[in-house]
This record gives C-alpha cells, sequence and structure tokens, in this order.
C-alpha cells in the first residue's frame, strides 16, 4: 500500500483536491481510498472511506471537557493518537494500492505539532509521502509564495516523506499569473528579482532572509499545477507519484 497525505494552508483546497483526484485515480482504474483525518471537518466534498470523525468529533469534544473551538480542534486532533491502531485497521481492512489522506484544516495542527509526525509513522506500514498545496489565489504575491516554500521546507524537515509540491486551484489564475508563478519555481533568480521588485521594507528583508533559509535546507521545489475543477495537472501528479513510488508503474497492478 502507498499512502499520500494532503496538506496546506486552511483554504488551499485539501478536501477539493482529495475529493477531485480520489476520483480521478478511480477512472484510472487504481485501487485507490479516501480517508478523512480532520476532527473538526463540518462536511467533505467526498465520500471518505475511512473518517476520523467516526471515532472523535471536535463537538462532543468541546462538550465533555469545557472547552472553545480553538482548544477543541486543539484536543481532537491530539487524541488522534488514541484511536490511530483502529484507523490503521479500518484502512487495512479495504486493502487498497493507494489511501489519499485528508489532513486538519487548520495545517499547524498536523505539520507542527508532534501528533502530525506520529500518526505519519504509526498509520499503517504503507510507503508515503505527502503533497504540499500552494495555494494559487494567495500566493500571487512573492511574500507569501516564499512564505509557502518556507513552509514546505520545515515540513520536509519535520516529516522526512518524499514532498511533492502542487500548486492548486490554477482555475483561478490568469494564464500570465500561472506563467510568472511557474517562473519562480523554475528560475530561483526571477523569485528573487520579483521580491526586490514588488516587496519594500520589512517584507522584502523577511523574504530575503526566508529564501537564504530555504538554499541552506536544500529542498527542490518543482510545483505541479494543478486545479481539482478542471484536472488539469493530473497526470503530471499521477506521473510523478508513480516516478516515485512505483518506478513508472500503476500503484494496482
Amino acid at each position: 500500500m502507498h499512502m499520500i497525505f494532503m496538506v496546506g494552508t486552511a483554504g488551499s483546497g485539501k478536501s477539493s483536491l482529495t475529493a477531485a483526484f480520489t476520483r480521478w485515480l478511480e477512472m484510472q482504474r487504481e485501487d485507490v481510498m479516501a480517508v478523512n483525518l480532520d476532527p473538526g471537518a463540518p462536511s467533505l466534498s467526498y465520500s471518505a472511506n475511512v473518517d476520523i470523525r467516526d471515532y472523535i468529533k471536535v463537538e462532543d469534544v468541546m462538550e465533555e471537557y469545557g472547552l472553545g473551538p480553538n482548544g477543541g480542534l486543539v484536543a481532537a486532533t491530539d487524541m488522534i493518537k488514541d484511536v490511530i491502531e483502529d484507523v490503521s485497521q479500518d484502512i487495512e481492512d479495504f486493502t487498497p494500492d493507494l489511501c489519499i489522506v485528508d489532513t486538519p484544516g487548520q495545517m499547524e495542527l498536523f505539520a507542527f505539532r508532534d501528533i502530525g509526525a506520529q500518526v505519519a509513522e504509526r498509520l499503517t506500514d504503507a510507503d508515503k509521502g505527502l503533497v504540499y498545496l500552494f495555494d494559487a489565489g494567495f500566493c500571487r504575491d512573492p511574500l507569501n509564495y516564499v512564505m509557502n516554500m518556507f513552509l514546505a521546507s520545515a515540513i520536509n524537515t519535520r516529516f522526512q516523506l518524499p514532498q511533492f509540491q502542487v500548486i492548486s486551484k490554477i482555475d483561478l489564475l490568469k494564464d500570465k499569473e500561472l506563467e510568472q508563478m511557474m517562473g519562480w519555481s523554475e528560475d530561483p533568480d526571477l523569485l528573487r528579482e520579483a521580491v526586490d521588485a514588488k516587496l519594500s521594507g520589512m517584507n522584502k528583508e523577511i523574504s530575503q532572509d526566508m529564501l537564504e533559509i530555504i538554499e541552506r535546507m536544500g529542498v527542490e521545489f518543482s510545483p505541479i499545477a494543478v486545479s481539482a475543477k478542471t484536472h488539469d495537472g493530473f497526470h503530471v501528479l499521477y506521473s510523478e507519484l508513480q516516478r516515485v513510488f512505483t518506478g513508472g508503474e500503476k500503484f494496482t497492478p
């Protein structure tokens, strides 16, 4: 089994991509399933084969412990470790070849707390990877683009899993905007020029400092432009997943 975690900032399109990409993979005749790991999700745009809310719901945690929404989310996410064996067994009962895991909407709850790395390690013995979503609309600005590069680098260091970056929701971009964003990925000098030209003051200094740190961390960036709405880029993402995990073969023989 192979397992892919969808990670990104709130609103970056993790659930939408999980829904669309899972359906698309099914059309490629892959034996794939979707898992929801967000105990606070009010609703889902896909039918989760395994849903953490069957074990933990934020509303129940808030009521039992007298917590507010934020405290409830933190506590509920931390509780995932207590049911991880049950969730693993539920996934294994489906015997999928590929498992797409939708992580909590508030990325920091999963990516920057100990629970995230624990879940990634303990959730079955599958070969695992991570897709990091750059929100296309948010990343038009070079400051936000660099910040996402920094977050992706930090997550790469924390999880130590193969990472695939995608620019999500590209249907919201004009062709020129997408071309510029992809240019930042292909030529770091273009991104530095954009930072120098479009930013000033503290934002410029912070972006320059982050770029230096990212370079030292050594994470390679070659994001794939995708759209859950139009399925643009799905073939490219699929090919990259195959290249890394199966040597270019289908996940389902």
